[in-house]
């Protein structure tokens, strides 16, 4: 009984356990723990090093059994604990991995050829946007200049919930802020979440999660394939407020910002790949499906990061 959950426990999780997938997953997780506390770029190749084990897996599992290179052995042969549950599970890998791959092409066509695609209006109905003050622009402009990316371009939201949220739109870049931040902010508070959000841009954070995601819907049978992927939005959010605090000089600014957004409420739901400017102060064993990081967690990072930053 033991055996048979642990099979069935491992292969929802990572898939069939074959030996040589559990010892390069276990190296990599151990990696991942270890690497130093800011240096996020290195977790980001870990987790997508993760994601790719896991789709490796399933072509080499949908290999073998389609080409016929692996003969499952006869119920009634086998010794081994739960070996004819194993051997279930393993053929049950086929059809999992073809309807994961169909999804995942779709998909990352709809998101190419179809969300990307609207404007502004069409991707929020129910959303007024409204041309940006003189001086936002500016600050866009000056930001995207230090940070040496295309300037993108900027537009108001007619919302009183202080936020801000960046969105591919006919293939530039478009970042939104609401008049309810320009409101409740102070100036250097509104310059560090667009900062934010031009570091997204910046790190290159919507092409990879793109590919992140589309990994996750071939990987749909497996929990873990979740996991890491809200594991890397967590971490590019991280790197996004790194990328943000050394584009302006120090964290104060965003940790102030972070502060006030403590309650924030979000516009809408942005378009695939969009990152949002808004946080949630709560924290329990959920926050592992959770696409941001804790709102604690990230103003204390930038305070330990604040004596290196200066």
């Amino acid at each position: 009984m033991i055996s048979a959950t642990l099979v069935v426990l491992s292969w929802l999780l990572i898939g069939s356990p074959l030996p040589l997938s559990l010892a390069i997953e276990g190296i990599l997780t151990v990696a991942l723990m270890s690497v130093l506390r800011y240096r996020f770029s290195h977790k980001t190749i870990a987790l997508i090093g993760m994601m790719g084990l896991m789709l490796t897996q399933c072509i080499v599992i949908v290999f073998m059994i389609h080409f016929q290179v692996w003969q499952p052995l006869p119920h009634s042969g086998s010794n081994l604990p739960g070996a004819w549950l194993f051997q279930t599970l393993f053929r049950l890998n086929f059809p999992l991995a073809e309807l994961g791959a169909a999804a995942a092409i779709c998909i990352g066509i709809y998101i190419e050829f179809g969300r990307s695609r609207l404007n502004l209006s069409e991707a929020f109905p129910n959303v007024s946007f409204y041309e940006p003050t003189y001086d936002l622009v500016q600050t866009v402009k000056t930001l995207a200049k230090k940070a040496n990316i295309e300037c993108p371009d900027l537009s108001l939201v007619d919302s009183g919930a202080p936020s801000a949220f960046t969105v591919r739109t006919r293939g530039k870049y478009t970042i939104a802020v609401s008049i309810g931040l320009l409101e409740s902010f102070e100036n250097s508070e509104v310059e560090a979440c667009i900062a934010h959000e031009i570091s997204h841009i910046k790190n290159r954070d919507f092409a990879l999660r793109s590919v992140v995601t589309v990994a996750r819907i071939a990987l749909f049978a497996r929990l873990l394939s979740y996991l890491v992927e809200t594991a890397f939005y967590r971490t590019r959010e991280l790197l996004a407020d790194r990328t943000a605090a050394l584009l302006l000089g120090g964290a104060e600014p965003l940790i102030a910002a972070l502060t006030k957004l403590q309650n924030a409420e979000v516009v809408g739901e942005p378009l695939a790949g969009g990152a949002i400017c808004s946080f949630d102060g709560k924290k329990s064993v959920l926050e592992l499906f959770s696409k941001h990081p804790n709102l604690g967690t990230r103003i204390r990072l930038l305070k330990e990061m604040e004596p290196v930053l200066t």
